[in-house]
């Protein structure tokens, strides 16, 4: 894939990023359309669960691939003691793995009571596909099996083509906080912090300092409001990042560019070439 510009070669790994491909592709689309469209019966096996929950699980990973993927968003499909049993069989198969919540619980006070939306709100952990092929599967090909069945392949291909923007959002964060831990020379996962109503893409204690991070997979360029949105969650979180790192898809606003704040730092997509490299 040496042929491939950074920004195209993000697209081909958000989708093949555990596929041999058989070809070689100058767009994402044609590639998908040639090795997966054409040949999806090749890959029905690997995603055949040999469970008598299949249809749940399937359903179940279906939800997640377009969700927010918090760990209780399969319950509005599938009862508490069936999700539980499907989550089991998805963490034996290391189909998917978590991403621990790191929200504190509330303190409560002795004899205090508390609003109803307060007892009934519960911190959830978030679910991640173990490979972005396999998250591209169900967020796409396996609600549209019919299509495929019909032979309706350019149909599903548009439809992918509209998505894909939104699709790739979650693997572009998962790549900024590659390339946030290559640029800090650290060696540690770095995850996304949320609790209710507030979420930051990339969140990260360093050496005594606070990282706080957005990444933005967008066809624009991010504009000072994406940072004010940022410095207002942290306002609300009661934290004082040393260190605001801004990764853009199309880069940054003139306004953003000439800011003098020395904690803000830009990374556009050329940035991402350092991750080829080792």
């Amino acid at each position: 894939m040496k042929h491939l510009e950074i920004d195209e070669l993000i697209k081909f790994h958000l989708v093949f990023d555990d596929f041999e491909l058989k070809g070689s592709y100058y767009d994402v689309f044609e590639a998908i359309e040639r090795e997966i469209l054409k040949n999806y019966k090749n890959f029905m096996a690997r995603f055949y669960f040999q469970s008598d929950r299949e249809q749940a699980i399937k359903s179940a990973l279906i939800k997640l691939a377009r969700s927010d993927r918090k760990k209780f968003n399969i319950l509005k499909i599938l009862p508490k003691n069936l999700a539980n049993k499907v989550y089991a069989e998805l963490f034996k198969k290391d189909f998917l793995f978590v991403e621990k919540s790191r929200e504190e619980p509330v303190k409560r006070i002795k004899h205090q009571s508390l609003k109803k939306s307060e007892r009934r709100y519960k911190i959830e952990d978030k679910m991640h596909f173990s490979s972005h092929f396999s998250r591209f599967w169900f967020r796409f090909i396996e609600p549209n099996l019919e299509l495929l069945k019909n032979g309706d392949e350019k149909k599903l291909l548009e439809i992918i083509k509209s998505e894909f923007d939104q699709y790739a959002s979650l693997g572009f964060e998962l790549l900024c906080g590659e390339l946030m831990a290559k640029i800090l020379g650290i060696k540690d996962h770095i995850d996304s912090f949320w609790k209710k109503r507030i979420e930051i893409d990339i969140f990260l204690q360093f050496n005594d300092k606070l990282v706080v991070g957005e990444a933005k997979y967008k066809e624009r360029k991010i504009c000072k409001n994406i940072l004010n949105l940022l410095l207002y969650k942290c306002k609300k979180l009661d934290i004082n990042p040393d260190i605001i790192m801004l990764f853009s898809r199309n880069g940054f606003s003139k306004e953003l560019r000439e800011l003098k704040d020395e904690r803000v730092r830009l990374y556009e997509i050329k940035d991402f070439e350092r991750l080829l490299n080792d």
